[in-house]
């Protein structure tokens, strides 16, 4: 009876063995079937990996060039090295600095040629609201709430409520501007 269970426990491990060098036949028939594809995967996806660590080291040197350059014009505006460095490295970023420089010393030629640009749209809105101090744009409701203010303030409560309800009952602003009303007693 021992002798039986032995014979059987070595066909088992004969069994399991040659299914074990089944596999691996079937495993190398597959990889010098498909060697070339599969090569061309792993190279696919090194080329992918390399490409994004280099646009992203490209990209963070960018971002560090731009906020030194614009660190360096706040220190000293007249540094023309550091603006042309900051319009190459982050034209977005150069924008915003010229209209900030054209704000500060309200020059209307340098605002209307952020009109004329294709600049964030929210900065052509400030120098709209700076040149005419009306807002067709995200700055219409914060135009209507400050025109409302100022009526509010000398007494207008009827204009002030006709201004108030220009602003759009969706915006952040409708709780200021209701506690505006409320502040007046009406």
């Amino acid at each position: 009876m021992a002798l039986k269970e032995n014979l059987n426990a070595i066909k088992q491990e004969l069994s399991t063995q040659e299914q074990f060098l089944e596999g691996m036949i079937k495993s190398e028939r597959f990889f010098k079937k498909y060697k070339w594809v599969l090569a061309g995967i792993v190279a696919v996806a090194v080329l992918f990996g390399a490409f994004y660590a280099i646009t992203d080291t490209v990209k963070k040197n960018r971002l560090t060039q731009a906020n030194l350059a614009y660190r360096t014009l706040l220190i000293n505006p007249q540094d023309a090295a550091a603006l042309e460095k900051l319009k190459a490295s982050s034209p977005s970023l150069y924008a915003t600095y010229r209209t900030k420089l054209a704000f500060e010393s309200s020059d209307i030629q340098a605002l209307e040629a952020v009109l004329a640009s294709d600049v964030d749209v929210l900065l052509r809105d400030l120098a709209s609201y700076q040149l005419s101090g009306v807002s067709e744009g995200l700055l219409a409701n914060l135009a209507a709430l400050q025109q409302g203010y100022e009526l509010l303030q000398e007494g207008k409560v009827a204009e002030a409520r006709s201004a108030f309800a220009l602003i759009s009952m969706t915006s952040p602003l409708q709780s200021v501007v209701k506690n505006l009303e409320h502040f007046q007693g009406e």
